[in-house]
């Protein structure tokens, strides 16, 4: 399991600020982007995003959490700036019914994915695509919006669903991570690949005490 830190940030400021207290640790971020449409709570725009990060080490790499209703047109807006920064994902929300093979196709230069909401079935998911042209999933396991939400343990049956009906690519888990729920997590027969880990990392002053409670928890 690989942990990556999710940032939420609605101020060019807090946003650099989180990467650069951060990148010590990490190489690999995810930044979730939300318009106060699809989700309540309305962060800083791609633009100024894109802004911030051309100015901070160029071996850093960079998932993008779309939380927003016009999504494709944000995708187009990453595209534009691939060159500029290292983008690996980009998620977009199941619940927003995308066409999934159309965007793969017109956007072959980035890796899409589809999120999938603690209210969203796995059975209704298999329904609609066909799993194996998934290139990648991600979990949320609280409501999404806001980091600090309550984890939601059954969401986590869904990893058991998906791997059971075939599906082989990786699965991130989004949302309340701490050092409470991991050990649930751990539990489980069947695990994500990565762990998305919001405001445990970027909420507490104290972050090296902080990652070895998650390595003493993570083993």
């Amino acid at each position: 399991m690989q942990i990556v830190p999710a940032i939420l940030e609605k101020t060019p400021q807090d946003f650099k600020r989180q990467i650069d207290r951060l990148r010590p640790y990490f190489n690999y971020f995810q930044i979730d982007v939300a318009d106060g449409l699809f989700v309540p709570n309305k962060t800083l725009i791609i633009e100024k995003i894109i802004s911030s990060l051309i100015t901070t080490d160029s071996r850093l790499v960079f998932d993008f959490h779309l939380m927003v209703k016009n999504y494709e047109e944000e995708i187009k807006k990453l595209v534009s700036f691939k060159k500029r920064v290292n983008l690996k994902n980009v998620f977009v929300h199941y619940s927003l019914f995308p066409k999934y093979l159309v965007l793969k196709s017109r956007y072959r230069f980035i890796t899409i994915g589809l999120v999938i909401n603690p209210e969203d079935q796995i059975s209704d998911l298999e329904q609609k695509y066909d799993l194996k042209s998934i290139d990648v999933l991600q979990i949320m396991s609280v409501k999404p919006g806001f980091q600090g939400q309550p984890f939601i343990p059954k969401t986590l049956n869904k990893i058991e669903r998906l791997r059971k009906l075939g599906y082989r690519n990786k699965i991130y888990l989004d949302g309340g991570i701490n050092e409470k729920t991991l050990p649930i997590i751990l539990k489980k027969k069947y695990q994500p690949d990565v762990l998305c880990v919001g405001g445990f990392l970027t909420k507490n002053t104290n972050l090296e005490n902080k990652l070895r409670v998650f390595k003493k928890n993570y083993g």
